[in-house]
């Protein structure tokens, strides 16, 4: 039995997904007799590069052509099918690529075809051609005779001379989305009478990764796990972890749990997984939370329980967060690559991810310890005594009185209501004072610089109608920072024209 990538393999330009742009030209060029004498086909591994020159081969000697297609029926197309055909020459650059067999090439075009209008070379894997093998091949791909026609397949395109690219007519050959790859699985599955999830087929082709030929691979082999090709049965041919660890994983770093994520780590390896696929599938995972938290659920690939628990994971993690994990372990694939030690590498990012929370927001938590400590006691006129200082909505009383408790109450709705940023400027600041419905905070430096930004002003006075309807927060520059304009005026007036060096000491 055939596998699947080779059983269903194109036969005429219509059947090729993804490549709309490259089999409407070469078509055309059929339909018109506009065939030319050299061309080159460029893209990733597996989306039609072989399977679109072997149809063009067909198509530029049939006998009658449907839409720039081969018709299958004439007597060349049959003979041009068989995989011993003298008249389509396919060779692997990768295994043949001296000069001496560029030579052979050069010494066989010379002869008419067998049963063909043209003779057709197909030379896949072009970029793997030595520099001597190149520079046997110009004048003839230059210059051919008429019945001969060239077709270079390469993956690196760059890679070739551009005395040979000058000579090709080049068309880029783009990674097929998903969403086609996903119909052309479900295409086969229903050919060959397959049972299967839905959740699977969405995961086979998302593993394609834009390959056809990958994804019918592994298509290939899950058909074999079982009478019904399901979700789990498709991870598990992946190698894919299940989306529970996962799951597991995230909410120990969240929890900033590092022996909780290192025992999951821990059981992972013992599976087998790889330190670059674990991190792999965190990040994923991670992106795949963070989506669904964006509202792009549409674009993630889950069952109804994974989709179930991503809903819940996205109600509890910050969107910070996760696009720290998915900065975090995308990026190591490299460090993985020439570490000596990849566990280590990993356990390294792992814990660092736990304590990235800690480290983001140690400052903060000071901050409002600090200014919780200090309100301890304090009574904020106009608000319940029952009522929490951290409740936004309050009973209005008479006007607050007692400046450093509204303070609190500000920095309080700000961490909660509004930007980082703000909150982090306003955390810092101790120095506040109260006259009538005015707040003056005062501030010097850069907290000065931030607090008194149009965003920031808007926010302090949300924060501050949450206190009190009438309550006003004025930012005022620290009384007793040091003016530096004022200083090296002093200084100038005093020393004249003088020139003044200033030494390290």
């Amino acid at each position: 039995m055939s596998v699947l990538y080779r059983k269903y393999r194109p036969e005429t330009f219509d059947d090729v997904i993804g490549q709309e742009n490259v089999t409407a030209a070469l078509k055309n060029q059929i339909i018109k007799n506009r065939v030319g004498h050299a061309y080159l086909f460029t893209g990733s591994r597996g989306t039609g590069k072989t399977t679109c020159a072997k149809i063009f081969a067909r198509a530029v000697n049939c006998l009658s052509p449907v839409n720039g297609s081969p018709c299958g029926e004439c007597d060349v197309c049959r003979e041009l099918k068989n995989a011993g055909s003298v008249d389509i020459i396919e060779m692997d650059a990768a295994s043949n690529n001296g000069v001496d067999e560029i030579r052979e090439i050069r010494e066989k075009v010379k002869y008419a075809p067998a049963v063909a209008k043209r003779k057709v070379y197909i030379i896949d894997e072009a970029h793997m051609l030595t520099a001597g093998a190149f520079n046997a091949l110009l004048k003839t791909l230059e210059e051919p005779p008429e019945h001969v026609l060239f077709i270079l397949a390469t993956t690196e395109a760059h890679k070739l001379p551009a005395t040979i690219l000058s000579r090709c007519m080049r068309f880029d050959f783009r990674l097929i989305p998903t969403g086609k790859i996903y119909d052309l699985i479900k295409k086969v599955y229903d050919s060959e009478g397959v049972k299967y999830e839905d959740a699977a087929i969405k995961l086979i082709a998302k593993a394609g990764e834009g390959s056809a030929r990958d994804a019918l691979s592994v298509a290939d082999r899950c058909m074999s796990a079982g009478d019904v090709v399901t979700y789990e049965a498709a991870a598990g041919v992946l190698g894919v972890s299940g989306w529970e660890v996962m799951s597991e994983l995230m909410a120990a770093v969240n929890d900033e749990d590092v022996g909780a994520s290192l025992r999951v780590l821990d059981g992972l390896i013992a599976t087998g997984k790889s330190a670059g696929l674990i991190a792999k599938e965190l990040a994923g995972y991670a992106r795949d939370v963070l989506a669904v938290k964006s509202g792009g659920a549409d674009s993630v690939v889950a069952g109804e329980d994974k989709m179930a628990a991503l809903v819940s994971d996205a109600e509890k993690y910050s969107a910070e967060l996760l696009i720290a994990v998915m900065k975090r372990f995308s990026a190591l694939d490299a460090e993985l690559r020439y570490s000596i030690n990849p566990r280590i590498a990993l356990e390294c990012a792992l814990v660092e991810s736990c304590r990235m929370q800690s480290d983001n927001f140690t400052a903060f938590a000071e901050r409002i310890s600090r200014l919780e400590k200090k309100l301890e006691g304090a009574v904020v006129t106009g608000v319940r005594a029952s009522e929490s200082t951290d409740n936004a909505a309050v009973s209005y009383g008479e006007k607050p009185r007692d400046a450093f408790a509204c303070w609190g109450k500000i920095v309080t709705y700000l961490r909660k209501n509004e930007n980082m940023v703000v909150f982090s400027a306003a955390g810092e600041q101790e120095d506040v004072e109260m006259d009538g419905n005015t707040l003056t905070v005062y501030a010097d430096g850069d907290w000065f610089m931030t607090l008194s930004t149009p965003e920031a002003a808007e926010a302090l006075q949300r924060a501050a109608r949450s206190v009190h309807p009438e309550l006003k927060v004025v930012v005022d520059k620290r009384v007793g920072s040091i003016d530096m304009d004022s200083e090296i005026a002093k200084i100038k007036a005093i020393a004249g024209n003088a020139k003044i060096n200033i030494k390290k000491r």
